[in-house]
């Protein structure tokens, strides 16, 4: 069965930024390639404090002890601090638990696992509710084209959260929707990306 996997690479190196992306997936690509049974780079993401990797595999278990040579080989840029195997989200916790998690994760930059989380609350959202978690939702797919170096991107569907975060009470089970609203209004309107925090109470 097919598994997918987010590889976290430390970065060290300065010169791993966003806007050369696409360049340092080819280049892990490349230096991975030798050492691949079935692994697949199939994106990358990088944050200011880690490179994020989506790794897709035919073996059904964990890279550990079984190609240990494709881990060596991606080590060779830095560090891997953890690999995170893709799984469907439990719907069985609250919402009050899935958005505490969504927002921890979105403070640690890892902005697709956060969209991921959150997903799985909105699809049995109904009412305000499911259009606030869709303009999270939104916010947090933004942060990811910008982490791919896809600043546009970044900035349309920031435009495009705006709309769903409208009119959203200031917490929504203790998350500071005000706070995130007015950051993602400033970064609109000065045009200028930056990273913030979301608060609860």
């Amino acid at each position: 069965m097919k598994k997918r996997y987010l590889f976290y690479l430390k970065k060290k190196d300065e010169g791993y930024e966003p806007k050369k992306a696409k360049d340092i997936l080819q280049k892990l690509r490349n230096l991975v390639e030798p050492h691949s049974n079935k692994e697949e780079l199939r994106d990358i993401r990088i944050s200011r404090y880690f490179i994020e990797l989506d790794v897709g595999s035919d073996e059904n278990a964990y890279f550990i002890g079984i190609n240990e040579a494709f881990v060596s080989a991606l080590s060779q840029v830095d560090s891997v601090l953890l690999i995170d195997e893709i799984t469907e989200e439990k719907e069985n916790r609250s919402i009050e638990e899935t958005l505490y998690s969504a927002v921890f994760l979105f403070n640690m930059e890892r902005f697709w696992k956060s969209h991921e989380v959150l997903e799985a609350i909105w699809r049995t959202a109904s009412g305000s509710n499911k259009k606030f978690l869709n303009g999270f939702i939104l916010v947090d797919a933004a942060y990811v084209h910008l982490q791919k170096g896809e600043d546009d991107i970044y900035f349309s569907i920031l435009g495009r959260s705006i709309e769903k975060l409208s009119g959203a009470p200031e917490y929504l089970f203790n998350v500071n929707l005000k706070l995130l609203l007015e950051n993602v209004e400033k970064i609109l309107s000065e045009k200028r990306a930056f990273y913030f925090k979301i608060m609860i109470k």
